[in-house]
């Protein structure tokens, strides 16, 4: 594939299979067909590693494909998130895709950078999204169906809160495309991931949650896809 199709048409082909996604995943959902909808949340995780593969080959950024990976077998393995041995293999892999994440962003910030405002920001965020999720959870714990699970679901939210805050920071202290794109692509799963929660454990409005989710998700690869060629872009200058 020629550099013009990847790095310069690249959003339109994205934008069509975007829209593809969330159409066959609502259609699928509609036909009560949970364990195909399931099963495609991993098929667009691959799907968007393929094509980072194609596109960027050996360059292509590692901590990347590490995330897509283990978030797609973490997809998969919700098929039979019903079994308690398999729901716990799948936060397990959650939590690793969201040290993935973790692994870009850490050496990108500097302590010393970090004000008195941002400290404080820190701390308010910790506490006040720290209890938000904790209540969330302890919504679910009497619906997970073992120990291990919800261990996970306890340290993913807190990985989460940490990314949160860590991209803000990273985005307010370079203020570029490229940070924007970082920490739209980390609150698009945040929410993803909450919206998915809440209508799995029916904790809300279910059926538009789920679709919610689902939407949210396939922006989250769109962004992700995005934010990878511009960042091999932005190495390149």
């Amino acid at each position: 594939m020629s550099e013009k199709l990847f790095f310069k048409n690249y959003k339109i082909g994205l934008g069509f299979l975007a829209v593809f996604f969330v159409l066959l995943s609502v259609i699928v959902h509609l036909f009560h067909n949970y364990f195909l909808f399931r099963l495609l949340r991993g098929i667009i995780c691959y799907t968007a590693l393929v094509y980072l593969f194609i596109a960027h080959g050996k360059h292509i950024q590692k901590w990347l494909v590490g995330f897509l990976f283990f978030y797609g077998a973490s997809s998969i393995t919700t098929i039979w998130y019903e079994n308690g041995i398999m729901a716990s293999i799948s936060m397990i892999l959650n939590f690793l895709a969201f040290l993935m994440l973790l692994w870009y962003i850490i050496p990108k910030i500097k302590l010393k950078n970090l004000t008195k405002k941002f400290t404080l920001l820190f701390v308010l965020m910790m506490l006040v999204n720290g209890y938000l999720f904790i209540k969330l959870i302890e919504l679910m714990k009497d619906m997970t169906l073992n120990y291990t699970q919800y261990l996970f679901m306890i340290l993913s939210a807190f990985c989460g809160i940490l990314l949160a805050f860590l991209a803000l920071f990273y985005n307010h202290y370079f203020n570029s495309k490229l940070s924007m794109s970082f920490t739209l692509l980390v609150f698009l799963i945040i929410f993803a991931e909450i919206f998915r929660g809440i209508a799995y454990y029916d904790l809300g409005y279910s059926i538009a949650f789920v679709y919610v989710a689902r939407i949210l998700f396939v922006g989250s690869l769109y962004t992700l896809v995005h934010f990878s060629f511009f960042d091999l872009k932005t190495k390149r200058i």
